[in-house]
């Protein structure tokens, strides 16, 4: 028996770890959803007598580029990429489903192994070609190509097998069951790229100036500072209002001061501390919790390191050593979501698991623990920290918790760039970093963060038992099953640790009065199709 998407109460995710994290809630990202009572009406959307008008969105971080794969949440230029694109599949978190939007359906086997995907029929992109089931096909192998460096190339490489069955269908064959499998075709994989122009531009040209099927087309680019996108006429979905500016605005405090200014019309802010000042002040926005939003990674072996961290006791004893509670209130005045657990308490897959508790003295032993067994090491840990005031905060409170315990941390300063690259080649042996983590379906993002070769494992973690936990969780079809399977992952992880949780994460995208029609989705994605600006 076939099931469609919209029927299935499955839950879906797309992780990211987010290397310039420094702690709970100001520097880390689960399914975009508005805080209760300030949630903007999405009732009214454009129309051609509303047509006209700018909107101006304050970016927490600009999009890399428009090349493929790049777009995938919205802490990173999510909503420029999705504007431009637009994708197939998309997630609404008021009926917590997925819902078709390029495509027209979406449905799967008995075991969720192959899925089966219509286009929607007479939809084309800005340059005027028929968007077909081959465009997509050829999407998916750019996404599986590491050449292409696309930030969902696990969820891709999850598609074992991907045809066009005709002009508008595509099946879709996975290596393994994975119930949550439309999350990747509702993120930066369901963007899809015209192959024949694609293939006929200059990538570099592309990246700047990409044809896309989205509500909006490229006007200017100007990397990390401003992209101007304008109505697409031809957009399948109807009349287009507004031209949208992105600008970057370093920091939420200077989003937020831009926003209440009314320089920006939409913000985007992360942290406690900026969600709570925009909440308090009665301003409208979508709200996110991100389950494992700030962490510390552990180098169990990425890039041939074979140091004291490849002992799973070294990694328990971090985890033991780290006053979560300590770190809330000396980093974020006691605002933040100080938590060990893998799943923040307020997801709907929350069903009372724990991760490990702060216990100084278990750290202490198994530290000494550690010394007897190796007389050569001195319990020194080297932690490469980003150089933004907040993490370097988060260092010396990091530093000064597990140097308790015994061990002699050398703190390893560095721009947000290189700590990025250098954890992406295993260049570390301990990191304050975070994932981006949807409430929709936890399982890419910790398949992308757990599993071998998964790209966003920056610890090099290669456990059987993981693994298979990971996999479980995977394949687990309904809430209740999946809520298991995360018990079960929890336990798994609590033992190997690969990283540990410091706290939960929030993001708030928002929103000014003067504006409407805006669309949550994954990621903190806002959706811009049916925007429109208020007299």
């Amino acid at each position: 028996m076939k099931r469609t998407t919209g029927a299935m109460a499955v839950l879906a995710a797309a992780a990211l770890t987010l290397s310039a994290c420094g702690g709970g809630g100001d520097e880390s990202t689960s399914a975009a959803g508005g805080a209760e009572g300030q949630a903007p009406d999405q009732s009214e959307r454009c129309t051609e007598d509303l047509a006209g008008g700018t909107i101006t969105v304050g970016e927490f971080s600009m999009l890399p580029s428009f090349a493929p794969g790049q777009g995938q949440y919205g802490v990173r230029g999510g909503a420029q990429s999705a504007a431009v694109y637009d994708r197939l599949m998309v997630w609404n978190p008021e009926a917590e489903e997925f819902e078709p939007k390029l495509a027209e359906s979406l449905e799967a086997n008995d075991d969720n192994t192959v899925w089966t995907l219509k286009l929607r029929d007479g939809v084309t992109f800005s340059n005027g070609d028929p968007l077909t089931a081959e465009d997509v096909v050829f999407t998916v192998g750019l996404h599986k190509d590491p050449a292409t460096r696309s930030v969902a190339m696990t969820e891709a490489m999850q598609i074992s097998d991907v045809r066009a069955v005709d002009p508008l269908t595509v099946e879709f064959t996975l290596a393994d069951p994975w119930a949550g499998f439309p999350i990747t075709l509702a993120g930066t994989v369901g963007e899809v790229i015209p192959q024949a122009a694609y293939e006929a531009a200059d990538p570099q040209e592309w990246s700047r100036n990409p044809i896309g099927a989205g509500a909006f087309t490229v006007a200017n680019y100007v990397p990390d500072q401003e992209t101007v996108l304008e109505p697409n006429p031809d957009y399948y979905g109807g009349p287009v209002c507004p031209t949208l500016k992105f600008i970057r605005i370093p920091g939420s405090q200077g989003t937020y001061d831009a926003f209440q200014t009314g320089e920006v019309q939409v913000g985007f802010l992360r942290g406690a501390k900026f969600v709570n000042m925009a909440q308090n002040d009665d301003v409208r926005g979508f709200e996110e919790i991100i389950s494992s939003g700030s962490v510390i990674n552990m180098n169990s072996g990425k890039a041939g390191y074979d140091g004291i961290l490849t002992d799973v006791r070294a990694r328990q004893a971090v985890a033991a050593a780290l006053d979560r509670d300590l770190w809330n209130q000396r980093l974020y005045d006691g605002e933040g979501q100080p938590t060990s657990a893998l799943i923040a308490d307020s997801s709907r897959l929350y069903d009372g698991q724990e991760g490990p508790v702060f216990d100084a003295e278990k750290a202490k032993s198994l530290v000494a623990e550690l010394k007897a067994d190796r007389p050569d090491w001195n319990g020194e840990l080297r932690m490469l920290i980003s150089d933004g005031p907040e993490n370097i905060e988060a260092g010396v409170v990091a530093k000064a918790l597990l140097d308790a315990a015994g061990f002699n941390v050398v703190i390893d300063n560095a721009p947000v760039s290189q700590v990025t690259a250098r954890q992406f080649t295993g260049d570390y042996e301990i990191v304050i970093g975070g994932l981006a983590t949807s409430d929709a379906d936890p399982a890419a993002a910790f398949a992308s963060g757990m599993l071998p070769g998964g790209a966003t494992n920056l610890t090099g973690i290669d456990d059987p038992e993981l693994t298979a936990a990971v996999n479980e969780l995977k394949a687990a079809g309904d809430l209740d099953a999946q809520k298991a399977a995360l018990t079960r992952l929890q336990e798994v992880f609590n033992e190997v640790q690969p990283f540990t949780v410091m706290a939960n994460a929030e993001q708030y995208v928002a929103v000014a009065d003067t504006v409407g029609g805006l669309t949550p989705t994954l990621s903190s994605t806002v959706l811009y199709d049916g925007a429109f600006v208020k007299e």
